[in-house]
C-alpha cells in the first residue's frame, strides 16, 4: 500500500536525491514547481522501495506521475494502480515524455493507451540562444532590448531578489494582478499562490530570482530553480507590458546571470493559450517536449 502525504518542504532532501539519477528536463521533475503549484493540484509524495511516488488531483481528477528510481518499473506500477483501485478511480499517469512511454510501454507491453498533450509540451531553449540571441530569427527581441536600453538609459538596473527586496517583488506582483483584474480569474488566483510560495521559500526551494528596476520601481521579476544538472526551470516570469522591451530584458538578463555552465532553459507549458504559445515559439526552442497521458486499456 502506498502511503501518500501532502508534498511538504521536507521532502526536499529527499526528492534531490532521487531526482539525481531520473530522466527528463521536464516540469514535473522540479520539486520548486511541484511545491509551489501544490494548493492547485494537491499533490502529494510516497516513498516505497527504490521508488518515490507522486499523485495529485487537478480538476477532481487524481493521477499520478511517473515515479523516481531505478527498481523495477513494472512493480512500480503495479503499486499505483493497486492504489489506484482501493481509491475506486479509474488509474491515470499524466507528464510522460516519449523515453517515459517507452519505459513504461517496456515494462508492460500493450497495457496502457498513450494520449498526446500538447498543451502541457514543455518548450525546452539552448542557453547559448536566449543568453545571446543572434541571428535573423530574434532580430525582433534585439529591437525590443535596443528599446529599452535606449529609452531608459541610466534609468534601469538589474537585482537578484533577495530578502531585502521581496516585498518590492511582491509589490509588484499585486499591482500586476491588480492591473489585470486577478480577483475574476481564478486561474491567475491560483498562480498568485504559487508565485508567493516561490518567493517566500526562496532558500529552502534551491530557487533563485532576477528583478528589473526602471527610475527605482520593480517593472518586472522572474524566479527559477533546477531540473537536473543542467537544466534551469523558469518558474515564474512576469513584467509591465507598459514598459516596451521589460519581458525580453528579464528574460536574457536573468539567463546571463544564472545560466553559466547550464546547456538548456524550461520555459514550460504554454497551457494551449494561442497567444502564450506564439510567445514561446517566438523564442525559437530548441526541443518541443511532448507529454504524454496514461490509461489502462481496454479489455
Amino acid at each position: 500500500m502506498l502511503d501518500f502525504a501532502p508534498i511538504a518542504l521536507a521532502h526536499k532532501p529527499e526528492f534531490d536525491a532521487f531526482s539525481v539519477r531520473a530522466e527528463g528536463r521536464v516540469v514535473e521533475r522540479s520539486f520548486a514547481t511541484l511545491y509551489a503549484w501544490a494548493p492547485r493540484f494537491k499533490t502529494e509524495l510516497c516513498r516505497k522501495g527504490d521508488f518515490l511516488y507522486f499523485r495529485s488531483s487537478p480538476a477532481s481528477q487524481t493521477v499520478f506521475l511517473m515515479p523516481m528510481g531505478e527498481g523495477d518499473l513494472s512493480d512500480a506500477l503495479d503499486e499505483m494502480e493497486a492504489d489506484a483501485k482501493r481509491l475506486s478511480i479509474p488509474f491515470q499517469m499524466r507528464g510522460l515524455t516519449q523515453e517515459m512511454v517507452r519505459r513504461v510501454e517496456e515494462a508492460r507491453p500493450d497495457r496502457y493507451v498513450f494520449t498526446e498533450r500538447r498543451d502541457q509540451a514543455d518548450y525546452l531553449y539552448a542557453v547559448s540562444d536566449l543568453r545571446d540571441l543572434a541571428g535573423r530569427g530574434y532580430h525582433s527581441k534585439r529591437n525590443f532590448i535596443t528599446r529599452f536600453e535606449n529609452q531608459y538609459a541610466g534609468r534601469w538596473q538589474y537585482e537578484d531578489i533577495t530578502k531585502d527586496n521581496l516585498n518590492d517583488v511582491w509589490a509588484f506582483q499585486d499591482k500586476w494582478c491588480r492591473k489585470n483584474d486577478c480577483a475574476s480569474s481564478v486561474t491567475l488566483q491560483e498562480e498568485s499562490t504559487a508565485i508567493a510560495m516561490l518567493l517566500y521559500n526562496l532558500d529552502a526551494l534551491d530557487a533563485f530570482g532576477g528583478l528589473l528596476r526602471v527610475d527605482g520601481a520593480v517593472t518586472a521579476f522572474t524566479v527559477g530553480s533546477m531540473i537536473g544538472r543542467d537544466t534551469l526551470d523558469v518558474n515564474v516570469e512576469k513584467a509591465d507590458y507598459d514598459v516596451v522591451g521589460s519581458y525580453p530584458m528579464i528574460n536574457r538578463a536573468f539567463v546571463r546571470r544564472r545560466c553559466e555552465g547550464l546547456s538548456y532553459v524550461n520555459r514550460e507549458e504554454d497551457m494551449g493559450l494561442e497567444g502564450l504559445r506564439r510567445a514561446k515559439l517566438s523564442y525559437r526552442p530548441a526541443e518541443i517536449l511532448l507529454k504524454y497521458d496514461a490509461a489502462l486499456r481496454e479489455v
